[in-house]
């Protein structure tokens, strides 16, 4: 497809006015998930004639942000053993929103705080123990692909936001360096458009089926170019924090466990954005063990790690309600 061929505003308009009143395919789990994806596909390209990735290439050494995973306590076989704090194991996987059955992905998030509540969802209160596990990519000159959508309405507190501007302001890149040539306001527009849609869309699918093709598209490519880390809002924070969504042979490759936590949350307010937390105890990864240590609210060593890992709570009211140290 040209890209003077693309679709003006008011034309991708129309087309997302016809898919809104029509239902993408739902997963059943005995569909081949090639000929699901391929048909999914199809359904937007026969409006729009391409489905475009945001895409952008990145050295490891340049990715500042840590890596957050959380799971129950009670769901590990051996929980000093680095596997298992990673991605399922294939025939444990089940469908997410950003995989389909026995296609693991290494979900995750930036924020310590996000990655729990993830977990916990509608489970607060209760006395269940959950396992947070951080993560570092080595920080190498070697490139990998990075990939958001993040075109959606997102909160101010979203410090992420800017993504999608610099998507938007970036968005005739692509097209310069194949024609030399930009595309004119409106068919600029329409492509947005049609980004915003795709971003909606993968946010809003309550059964996952779209967006698990999107992010299958990307993520489980034949060619290597494709995305190993793909961000996404929160839900269960009000799209406040974000996801990610990681390769597994990127996971394999370049990611390392550095710390654990055994937490309990006992409340989680997202309307009001508190959370009461307890941190029972903790572990660092020296020479492959995991030494587990014990909560020293005033030790200088434990305060450290603990700004490190949970700083931006420590400075509002989060910190009143935990047995975070005082700074």
């Amino acid at each position: 497809m040209k890209f003077t061929d693309f679709p003006k505003k008011d034309e991708v308009i129309s087309s997302i006015n016809r898919l809104n009143t029509t239902d993408f395919p739902k997963y059943n789990g005995k569909t081949n998930v090639k000929s699901f994806v391929e048909n999914t596909t199809k359904m937007l390209t026969s409006e729009f004639g391409i489905i475009l990735n945001a895409l952008k290439p990145l050295k490891q050494k340049d990715f500042k942000l840590s890596i957050f995973r959380a799971r129950e306590m009670d769901s590990f076989s051996n929980i000093n053993l680095v596997r298992e704090h990673s991605y399922p194991p294939i025939h444990l996987t089940g469908m997410g929103r950003c995989n389909f059955p026995k296609y693991p992905v290494f979900y995750c998030s930036n924020d310590a705080m996000t990655a729990l509540i993830e977990v916990v969802r509608n489970n607060g209160g209760s006395e269940k123990k959950y396992c947070l596990s951080k993560w570092e990519v080595h920080p190498t000159d070697q490139e990998f692909v990075f990939e958001s959508f993040l075109q959606s309405d997102l909160p101010d507190e979203n410090y992420f936001k800017v993504f999608k501007k610099e998507i938007r302001e970036r968005i005739n890149e692509p097209f310069e360096k194949r024609s030399k040539k930009k595309l004119d306001p409106e068919r600029k527009d329409g492509l947005i458009e049609y980004l915003t849609f795709l971003d909606k869309s993968f946010i809003n699918d309550n059964n996952y089926s779209l967006s698990a093709s999107l992010a299958h598209r990307s993520l489980y490519a034949d060619h290597n170019f494709r995305t190993d880390i793909l961000m996404y809002p929160s839900v269960q924070t009000q799209f406040k924090g974000v996801n990610m969504a990681l390769n597994p042979n990127f996971v394999e490759n370049n990611l390392k466990l550095k710390r654990l936590y055994e937490v309990t949350i006992e409340n989680y307010n997202p309307d009001k954005g508190e959370v009461k937390m307890t941190l029972h105890q903790y572990a660092e990864v020296e020479k492959n063990v995991m030494m587990w240590k014990k909560i020293i609210p005033n030790n200088e060593s434990y305060s450290q790690i603990i700004e490190d890992d949970f700083g931006h709570y420590i400075t509002s009211q989060f910190k009143k309600k935990n047995n975070l140290p005082q700074q």
